[in-house]
């Protein structure tokens, strides 16, 4: 009873043969088609839209601000509404330069957002389909390995995130072309170049990194038998990295300045948010150990992990992955089994061990966050585990087909068997809000569909014609995406997409960029984390009134906090100042940071309003030089008088000599981007700007370049001569300006590749 490898497509014989070529990708994109619009038939019609989670908190905010500059002509590199102002272009996951980011740019956001998303999803099962088809030889087996990685439980998870939903889609095409340029060379090098490029814009680092790892081990084990050829692929495979990487310079030379300048760094990465222990059994019961509340709008999350709410992958494709790892004997079977195993052990974090040695081994290893991602190593290996499976069996006759159903009958009880471990387990010992109810019924669904499912896939090998066959193979298609559709409640709940409309801010006078700024209070803010209402809409649009995470950015507001990956190492210590530190003497630091308007105590969404803040641009203040530490504990004591004093690093002593003395700003004109200022001074004076300090802004005095210095521990100040001057401030990153130039030089040496193959393949 062993299941072997794929043979190729002429091994097929009869219906099977006829049916698998009649499953073409037209046929299998109709049909992926199909079930992403039966699951959300509102979204792409455009009565309702996503909003649950970071989608409505982090997604859209982030759109719709980059929507805002395009079409006022210009690239948000900062945005100066959160944090004290911070790089947004350089986040990465902003996707500013991911070209299909123009579908959401042009047409209406609140309808195009979510319709970006799917597509991205359709595009990953699209590639999957022709990953696994190339592999396989057997479209049918594709077409199952396609519908899997594009409704899984993961992807549908991912769905709230546009830049990781679109890295997800381009995922298995990457595979497809990098392996195709590495062994044919000549014209496959410019398509292998463009995915990987887009891919890299897409901005999901962590599935970015994975994608590339698993080509690695593909390319190695390739390499170990290649022989002669071994130069060439390597060769090829490092053009495709150089020009790859050309290509996205723009985004990844910003990134790497600012995570250099971020909160995180190689002790950053921790354990939190890992796969339960438990957490393997969620692969065949998807609410193990789960819970829902008013707060997740009926969405089931495990213990102390929120990235995903689910990772459920069918139970029959799990189990014919299953299978075909521990009976196949080829190596790229065993390759993606050995990664499938390694991800789901460190997918456990420090649980499995694994995880906490690599963090040891490889300090670097800590700037990834949550374990939990490495699942979507499987979720890419296992759907391609599966299609191996299928294709053999199809492929299989006589007494082979009999042993092969002996094996799938073994599997499907002792898997079932599991599955009833797994309820009287969770009977026997629950889990303080365990739904078992919810459970048994959803578990003894799964062992439905996985019957069915293999019941209709033994058919298809039986079927004595090509119009049975075909229909038993739709039939295995529908029963994997209902399974798929029904596994969880709805994962990304939608709203009409009123609610994102702007103007709603009852703030008045209105906090503005360069004039002041609103700050969420941190009793309010652990409120709005904690406490929802069953009433969807009105829960997002009293985050909205709150100005919770990122949904200032909706009405154009400034404000102290936001939600964001990387955040500035300084002025990310003056938000664990506000909202971690407990002191609730910081009225002169709030002075300092312009806040006009604070949450209420014992309120959510009214504000009451501070009279007593500065201006963004200040001067006249009294330098005293200190280090960090102390600049830090300064600001935060009560007597901190930043209408006095003003705190600069030990380093400016021997350049600043300005004084206290008299100064008046006259005008200070602010874009998100750039400053205007002019000052008047009886004698040198310093000028304090209480925007967020970063390498990346440079001070022009009175048209002449001069130093900015960081001041009051993670702001700006600048020494200014006695009389009247003129400032301008800039934002000119450099490392986008220079990668900028790579990329384009990458672009002009892709077109050259391109010109040249075609000019190669017009002489054959």
């Amino acid at each position: 009873m062993s299941l072997i490898l794929a043979e190729p497509k002429k091994s097929l014989r009869g219906a099977a043969a006829c049916a698998d070529a009649w499953l073409t990708s037209r046929r299998f994109a109709l049909v992926l088609a199909m079930a992403i619009f039966a699951a959300y038939p509102d979204v792409v019609l455009g009565m309702r839209t996503f909003f649950f989670r970071d989608f409505g908190y982090f997604g859209y905010p982030l759109a719709h601000y980059h929507r805002q500059n395009f079409w006022h002509g210009e690239i948000p590199l900062w945005n100066p509404l959160n944090n004290c102002g911070l790089p947004f272009l350089a986040q990465w996951n902003t996707l500013v330069l991911y070209p299909g980011s123009l579908f959401y740019l042009v047409f209406p956001l609140s309808w195009s957002l979510g319709v970006f998303c799917l597509l991205h999803q359709f595009l990953g099962g699209l590639g999957m389909y022709f990953l696994a088809a190339r592999w396989t030889e057997n479209r049918f087996a594709a077409s199952v390995a396609g519908l899997v990685f594009a409704q899984n439980g993961l992807a549908l998870n991912c769905l709230m995130w546009p830049n990781n939903i679109a890295a997800l889609g381009w995922m298995p095409w990457v595979v497809l072309q990098i392996e195709r340029a590495w062994e044919e060379g000549g014209g496959r090098l410019p398509a292998a170049i463009v995915t990987g490029a887009m891919q890299m814009l897409a901005g999901a680092p962590e599935i970015i990194l994975f994608t590339w790892t698993i080509l690695l081990f593909t390319l190695a084990a390739r390499a170990l038998r290649a022989g002669p050829e071994r130069g060439r692929l390597l060769g090829r495979f490092l053009a495709v990295v150089l020009l790859v990487g050309g290509l996205a310079a723009a985004q990844l030379l910003p990134f790497f300045e600012l995570l250099s300048h971020s909160q995180r760094d190689s002790g950053y990465g921790h354990s939190s948010w890992s796969m339960p222990g438990t957490g393997w059994a969620n692969f065949l019961a998807p609410l193990f150990h789960c819970f829902s509340s008013d707060a997740n709008h009926g969405v089931f999350f495990q213990y102390d992990q929120w990235w995903t709410s689910s990772y459920y992958l069918g139970v029959g494709p799990l189990v014919l992955g299953v299978l075909a790892t521990g009976q196949v004997r080829q190596r790229r079977v065993w390759l993606l089994a050995v990664l499938a195993a390694l991800s789901l052990v460190l997918a456990l974090g420090d649980n499995g061990y694994l995880y906490r040695w690599l963090r040891h081994a490889a300090p670097q290893f800590g700037l990834l966050r949550y374990p939990i991602k490495f699942v979507v190593i499987a979720i890419f290996c296992v759907p391609l585990l599966a299609a191996f499976a299928i294709a053999r069996f199809q492929g299989r006759a006589g007494t082979q087909v009999a042993a092969d159903r002996r094996a799938v009958c073994l599997a499907w009880a002792g898997t079932l068997a599991v599955m009833a471990a797994i309820l009287w387990f969770d009977w026997r010992f629950p889990i303080q809000l365990d739904e078992w109810p919810a459970l048994c019924r959803n578990t003894s669904e799964r062992a439905a569909f996985f019957t069915v499912f293999l019941g209709f896939l033994l058919a298809v090998r039986q079927a004595t014609s090509q119009k049975l066959s075909c229909l038993l193979q739709i039939a295995v298609l529908v029963v994997t995406c209902l399974d798929f559709l029904t596994h969880a409640p709805r994962q990304n709940p939608t709203l009409q997409g009123a609610v994102f409309q702007p103007g709603l801010s009852r703030l008045s006078p209105r906090p503005a960029h360069g004039v002041s700024r609103a700050m969420i209070s941190p009793a309010a803010d652990l409120q709005f984390r904690l406490t929802a209402t069953t009433n969807a809409s009105a829960h997002y649009l009293g985050n909205r009134l709150g100005l919770f995470s990122n949904c200032n950015l909706l009405d154009n507001i400034p404000k102290l906090n936001g939600f964001f990956s990387l955040y500035l190492r300084e002025a990310d210590q003056i938000w664990a100042l506000l909202y971690l530190s407990g002191n609730t003497n910081l009225s002169r630091l709030l002075d300092f940071l312009n806040v006009s308007h604070l949450t209420a105590p014992g309120t959510l969404f009214d504000w009451e309003t501070r009279t007593n803040f500065l201006p963004f641009v200040t001067a006249g203040q009294r330098p005293v030089f200190m280090d960090d530490a102390t600049a830090l504990g300064s600001i935060a004591a009560p007597d901190f008088d930043p209408r006095e004093v003003v705190y600069l690093p030990t380093n400016a002593r021997s350049s600043v000599t300005a004084g206290q003395t008299v100064a008046q700003i006259l005008s200070s004109p602010f874009t998100a981007q750039r400053g205007e200022i002019d000052v008047e001074a009886q004698d040198r004076s310093l000028l304090v700007i209480s925007q967020a300090h970063y390498p990346a802004w440079r001070a022009v005095l009175n048209g002449k370049p001069t130093t900015l210095w960081r001041a009051n521990y993670a702001f700006q100040a600048l020494e200014v001569p006695k009389g009247l001057n003129h400032v301008r401030i800039i934002y000119h990153d450099r490392f986008f300006r220079l990668g900028v130039v790579l990329s384009a030089a990458a672009l002009a040496g892709s077109a050259l590749l391109t010109r040249g193959s075609v000019w190669a393949r017009s002489w054959k």
